[in-house]
């Protein structure tokens, strides 16, 4: 399923000053996929990198800090996200939906952390990508499995958006892409109450999914039955985080691949 892409972009510009100190999972993430990238044998030099959904630049930072880079180009939905780069991909930014971008030749390296769920084709998406890749190039992409956000579901939320746990990957892949590395992270964040657990969706941008507006009654029902099931055990309110983390890579040249699970 994909939110609309004017609420999407909504949700994502009023969270861009607030994203970068409240997304603590996405930050990691975004180091991680940058270490499966090294240890998969990339760089160290890469001469043309495209990041979509490059949101404050938690990804762009990342492989920044590990990679001698030729040019740097990033995208965003919002195109206010650009100012918040550093320089050189602050220069080669793209502003607009990934689906209906032009790209130019052919990459290193593809990346993007937690965008692909908000994408409505992922398949046919991942097949345009594929085809910018060099020879030998690599996609880099952080996503959730099944799991993420399951206390949300569990209170009759918007269905998910597009979720893919490990197993699922090989198959969304086009052909010409081998699956290197592919890992899953779990971990769970705890709240005081609900309007703070709230306060930390909406300032991570992540309720471009929403359409519910609880009131005082709503609100406390609400709480009651999160605490009630998925309460942790210093009694705070509890927010599965469900990270899946790949790399694939074109054809030319491919060694053994690596399953991490």
């Amino acid at each position: 399923m994909s939110a609309p892409r004017e609420r999407v972009a909504r949700a994502f510009r009023r969270g861009l000053p607030s994203y970068h100190a409240e997304a603590r999972v996405q930050a990691e993430s975004a180091e991680r996929l940058a270490e499966l990238l090294a240890a998969d044998g990339a760089g160290p030099r890469l001469e043309r990198v495209f990041e979509f959904g490059c949101g404050t630049g938690l990804l762009t930072r990342a492989l920044l800090s590990r990679f001698e880079i030729g040019t740097f180009h990033a995208n965003d939905l919002v195109a206010e996200a650009a100012v918040l780069l550093p320089p050189g991909p602050r220069q080669g930014f793209l502003a607009g939906p990934i689906e209906e971008l032009s790209l130019d030749g052919r990459y290193d390296l593809i990346a993007s952390g937690a965008t692909i769920q908000w994408i409505a084709d992922p398949r046919a998406l991942l097949a345009r990508l594929a085809a910018h890749l060099a020879p030998g190039g690599r996609l880099l992409l952080g996503g959730f499995g099944r799991g993420h956000f399951a206390e949300v579901a569990a209170l009759g939320a918007p269905a998910p958006l597009f979720y893919a746990n490990p197993d699922e990957w090989p198959d969304l892949l086009p052909p010409g892409l081998e699956l290197r590395m592919v890992e899953r992270r779990r971990s769970v964040m705890g709240f005081d109450d609900l309007p703070q657990l709230l306060r930390h969706l909406r300032a991570t941008g992540v309720t471009g999914n929403a359409r519910a507006r609880w009131g005082r009654a709503e609100l406390r029902a609400a709480e009651a039955d999160w605490r009630a099931r998925h309460a942790l055990a210093d009694g705070r309110l509890g927010l599965s985080y469900d990270c899946v983390h790949l790399v694939a890579r074109r054809d030319g040249d491919i060694g053994p691949s690596h399953r991490i699970r």
